[in-house]
């Protein structure tokens, strides 16, 4: 078991500026999605900004903090069909 545990070792991954490169530019898309779908999101701008401060400041719990809110808004705008209309007052010109 031991030796199982070994093959994962950090010593085999090798660091160069290629890779480094292609992870800042990974995570900065990442975040850039991230900030995007928050900027369509139907937020008040105290939300919008919420947001956005703990998807940059908290850098992968942050994310996966909004994931869920996110998933909420987007299921239960396709799912709005399911709700029943709103009675509409009646207006007869006075």
């Amino acid at each position: 078991m031991t030796d199982l545990l070994n093959n994962f070792s950090v010593d085999a991954i090798k660091l160069n500026w290629q890779t480094i490169t292609c992870a800042i530019i990974l995570w900065f898309t990442t975040l850039y999605c991230g900030i995007w779908s928050i900027n369509q999101q139907p937020f008040n701008r105290r939300e919008r900004m919420f947001w956005t401060v703990i998807v940059i400041a908290i850098p992968l719990f942050g994310l996966l903090g909004y994931l869920p809110k996110a998933w909420y808004n987007s299921a239960t705008g396709a799912l709005s069909f399911w709700k029943k209309p709103k009675k509409q007052k009646k207006f007869y010109g006075y």
